[in-house]
């Protein structure tokens, strides 16, 4: 036999409410939170991104990561500063784009990529181009649109790579 608890007053339907995902991440600059002097030594907590930023954080890190560099994850990361040694005619616009989006899939399921735009210096690569290599000799400025699961705008990642040698 089951039981009903029934409340004097309120009716009975069963109410449904959406529940909001909060993202949060470290920031990785590692600046303490002003905290209390304990022995000499502040004690206190780092700060933390949280929402929109973490995301943004996350991706930018893919962005910035070549392949190997995370332990236990050999294939993290899109692996484009990598390219920027190589000659550039291997590897085209749709080529690294399909390497962007892949890698965002796979180890940022928050964010659904929208576009993704180069730059050299401040002038937009046009679309389509055979090679990068023509436009981007140095440097490379790779900006990611995407946008977040429970956010109406959109948001951008930026990365800007250069190459020294």
């Amino acid at each position: 036999m089951a039981l009903k608890r029934v409340t004097p007053g309120l009716k009975d339907k069963s109410l449904t409410v959406g529940k909001q995902k909060l993202f949060s991440d470290l920031d990785l600059a590692f600046k303490p939170k002003p905290g209390t002097l304990v022995d000499g030594v502040y004690v206190g907590d780092v700060y933390k991104k949280t929402d929109a930023a973490a995301v943004i954080q996350a991706v930018e890190n893919i962005l910035l990561t070549n392949f190997y560099e995370k332990p236990f994850e050999p294939f993290y990361g899109a692996n484009i500063r990598a390219m920027l040694f190589e000659t550039m005619e291997n590897y085209s616009e749709r080529f690294i784009t399909e390497r962007i989006t892949a890698q965002v899939e796979e180890f940022e399921p928050r964010a659904k990529i929208v576009d993704i735009s180069y730059y050299e210096g401040e002038d937009l690569i046009p679309k389509g181009v055979i090679a990068l290599s023509e436009y981007a000799k140095n440097s490379i400025y790779i900006k990611v649109e995407f946008n977040i699961e429970n956010f109406t705008q959109s948001f951008t990642a930026s990365v800007n790579m250069n190459r020294l040698r």
